[in-house]
């Protein structure tokens, strides 16, 4: 099937943070570099525009019959399973000589592992030298009530662990999944390691990075005789625009039932 006619509707969860939406818009723009053939077009689900109707509505102004609608999330609840699948079928009566297929969500895909390897790396590469197994490495996860989305966040953790060998790690959630942050956080200094790297697993700024990144400074000013340290979010980077442009690919065109 031909893709000359194909548009790429990448939809953010959404955000009230400037700099993570111009960390999502930054995103999109490195995507439709590499598929400079594709039309390609930023919309959120939710706390900021443009919204998806929207979006399509740019899209049809490029003359597409097909739109590959993208969610950028990392792993797939709600907003992937049932909101952005229900509002694009909702703007899609609207759009009837349009079709529509849904890419994956990011998951476990290769290129978002070596990112996420690399902003862990980050995270102590001007830092004294500690060896990895006396390093504990809590990764951070958005949560949810999930259990699907909470199985992909561990098997992600695996995987990594493979690209990053540490001491011992942990899994802690921000919201709507157990354990909490604030409850491992404590646990995790009565271990007394050395070095802690925690690691936000997010794709921009917001909220709940600066949640993290308060907590754990509260941590390390009571235990000061630990390292403490948060590793950079996932952000913009060529590894993640190349795994967006991959799921795309991966999509196939197959028409999603919309009309």
């Amino acid at each position: 099937m031909s893709l000359a006619r194909t548009g790429l509707l990448i939809v953010g969860h959404g955000t009230r943070s400037e700099r993570g939406q111009a960390e999502f818009r930054e995103t999109v723009e490195l995507v439709a570099r590499l598929a400079p053939q594709t039309p390609v077009v930023a919309c959120f689900l939710e706390l900021a525009e443009p919204t998806i109707e929207q979006g399509i509505a740019e899209l049809a102004k490029h003359g597409v019959e097909r739109i590959v609608v993208l969610p950028l999330l990392l792993f797939a609840a709600g907003h992937a399973k049932q909101d952005i699948p229900q509002a694009v079928c909702d703007a899609a009566a609207r759009f009837p000589a349009l079709e529509f297929s849904f890419a994956a969500h990011l998951g476990c895909h290769e290129r978002v592992l070596r990112l996420s390897a690399e902003r862990f790396t980050d995270a102590s590469a001007a830092q004294e030298e500690i060896a990895s197994q006396d390093t504990l490495w809590l990764m951070v996860g958005r949560g949810s009530h999930d259990a699907s989305a909470l199985a992909e966040m561990e098997q992600f953790v695996q995987r990594r662990l493979q690209l990053t060998p540490v001491g011992h790690v942990r899994i802690a959630y921000m919201a709507m999944a157990e354990p909490a942050l604030r409850s491992v956080l404590p646990e995790i200094a009565e271990r007394r390691y050395p070095r802690v790297v925690v690691q936000p697993h997010l794709l921009f700024h917001g909220e709940l990075l600066t949640t993290v990144e308060a907590e754990v400074a509260q941590m390390a000013a009571r235990w000061p005789q630990q390292q403490w340290l948060v590793a950079p979010h996932l952000g913009v980077a060529d590894l993640l625009a190349e795994a967006i442009l991959e799921r795309f690919w991966e999509a196939q065109l197959v028409k999603a039932g919309c009309n």
